[in-house]
């Protein structure tokens, strides 16, 4: 960095124009504000002036840090004015510093609420090591400074604008714009940053291509219903392409059936989050049982056949390692199959996988029903069963 030169051009700055005549000019006025002794703030005005006349880069550093220790101790009292004395002065030291003590400027000034403007904004110009501080905590940035440093620098600036909370929709539509697929991963990644209709949009049609974008986005609540549902297939989609990818066409029957009972855990888990007090108690006994060595297939037997739904459900959750609106879709949903699919994936009999079809109210449990599902169950093969039981715990995983 260019060192500090009391010439410009060849001309001696103007009395006017030097920000230590600006700074005497206020001595009274600080002197009072701060509570200062007269021959301290004289001392400090002192070493500012050689300093700036002749000192090195480490005397800049040391007079930069006693300005800033005089700031930081009295920034709730000061006025516009009193700051901007300091932004001017501070600004043009810190001109002049290592790198080093750029950081630490950046690091002391990125929490306080009235630090000085055009400093903060200098710094959000640096190198990225001075620039973070400030791009991720100083409330002293603007909406309109953070597109334009966003403009001006490159992916690390952009990368550490996305940490910051609350950021507006002009900020997250310019990233989404031009942050590239790691920027959008971590903008969409950030829940309290507000996106536009439009921004959002984008976010939602590149996420048909991006499964790591689907990830992050599937996190948010504010997410409009009609975008929603295109993300919801989106993630259908791509789930079913992963996996029969990987397996024998044999089991492409199976792959969908997963793919659906896995989006419709995710819509049951609304639907049960108002009434999970109610199954709060069965879950502590549940676990109470798990503990000890207790939980196991006969345990959930015998929850369903004593009509225990909420202690079978609970139990079935913690011996296949799923959620509880998952299991419950799996135990009470539309699919018949997917309770015969778990139980086998488990390795556990009929007559226990009998007890849990029981426990539905509406439909599956006549004669019939039943018979065909026990002839499904018996031909179904258990390795088929464990590999859709481990892709639903996979993605059960990432909602």
């Amino acid at each position: 960095m260019q060192a500090f030169s009391p010439r410009a051009g060849g001309q001696r700055r103007s009395a006017a124009a030097n920000p230590l005549v600006i700074l005497l000019r206020h001595g009274a006025v600080l002197r009072v504000v701060w509570g200062y002794r007269m021959s301290s703030v004289s001392t400090l005005l002192r070493d500012l002036e050689t300093t700036m006349l002749r000192g090195s880069t480490d005397d800049r550093g040391q007079i930069l840090s006693r300005l800033t220790d005089l700031f930081l101790s009295t920034a709730a009292q000061m006025d516009d004015a009193q700051v901007g004395i300091f932004d001017v002065v501070i600004g043009r030291l810190s001109r002049a510093i290592e790198l080093k003590a750029r950081v630490e400027l950046s690091e002391r000034l990125a929490p306080v609420p009235n630090a000085p403007a055009g400093v903060v904004r200098q710094l959000a110009l640096d190198e990225i090591a001075v620039a973070r501080p400030v791009l991720v905590g100083s409330k002293r940035l603007t909406d309109q400074d953070l597109v334009a440093i966003s403009a001006a620098k490159g992916r690390d600036h952009m990368l550490a604008i996305t940490e910051r909370p609350d950021l507006g929709e002009p900020v997250t539509d310019f990233l989404i714009l031009r942050g590239g697929r790691i920027v959008t991963h971590a903008i969409a990644a950030n829940h309290t940053a507000r996106f536009s209709q439009h921004g959002m949009g984008v976010l939602v049609m590149r996420a048909v291509q991006d499964d790591a974008l689907q990830t992050a986005l599937g996190g948010r609540g504010d997410i409009p219903a009609a975008l929603a549902d295109q993300l919801m297939v989106a993630a259908k989609n791509s789930a079913r392409r992963r996996l029969t990818a990987s397996v024998e066409p044999a089991l492409a029957g199976a792959v969908d059936g997963a793919v659906e009972r896995g989006a419709q855990a995710v819509a049951a888990e609304a639907q049960i989050a108002g009434g999970f007090g109610s199954v709060n108690e069965a879950l502590v006994e549940i676990n109470r049982l798990n503990d000890a060595g207790q939980l196991d297939e006969q345990a959930v037997m015998r929850f369903a056949v004593a009509g225990s739904s909420e202690h079978a459900i609970c139990a079935v959750a913690v011996l296949a390692q799923l959620s509880l609106p998952a299991t419950e879709q799996i135990i009470l949903g539309a699919d018949r199959d997917a309770v015969l699919l778990v139980g086998r994936g488990l390795g556990w009999s009929w007559e226990t996988v009998a007890s849990l079809i029981g426990l539905r109210k509406d439909f599956g449990k006549s004669a019939p029903a039943v018979e065909r599902a026990r002839q499904h169950f018996r031909n179904l093969a258990q390795p088929t069963a464990q590999r859709v039981l481990g892709f639903l715990r996979m993605r059960d995983a990432q909602q």
